[in-house]
């Protein structure tokens, strides 16, 4: 599972920077905007807990997520780094997830435990026990 502080490492060692810095610096702004995009795209943490996992508050992930879609669209060599750099994080996050076959069969699973509680529950509405 990636962690916020996995995904900071990776920013960090990327770009050469640390996005925890106070620093309003371009490659600062735009490295952490970066670390807000992937944090918001590959877990479930909310804004706020990642702004304050750098040390920032949330509205600080909502202008950079404007922001970053911009300096995706004009801004040719962000966009080749940021490309580069979400290609490591998802092979990265590859690591850690579960087979094709292991999934549809927990989806599988989860269907029949899905129409089984569906028939008890028809049970219990029409009064009807085991």
């Amino acid at each position: 599972k990636m962690t916020l502080e996995d995904l900071i490492k990776n920013v960090n060692n990327y770009y050469n920077v640390d996005i925890r810095e106070n620093s309003r610096q371009r490659d600062i702004v735009m490295a952490r905007a970066a670390f807000y995009w992937l944090a918001r795209n590959t877990t479930r943490f909310s804004m706020k807990v990642i702004s304050e996992s750098v040390g920032r508050d949330h509205a600080s992930v909502i202008h950079s997520l404007k922001n970053i879609d911009d300096w995706i669209r004009f801004d040719k060599a962000f966009n080749q780094r940021f490309e580069n750099l979400k290609k490591l994080v998802f092979n990265e996050i590859n690591d850690y997830t579960i087979s094709a076959e292991s999934m549809v069969y927990k989806y599988n699973s989860l269907l029949i435990e899905n129409d089984i509680l569906k028939n008890e529950n028809k049970k219990l509405k029409n009064g009807v026990t085991n």
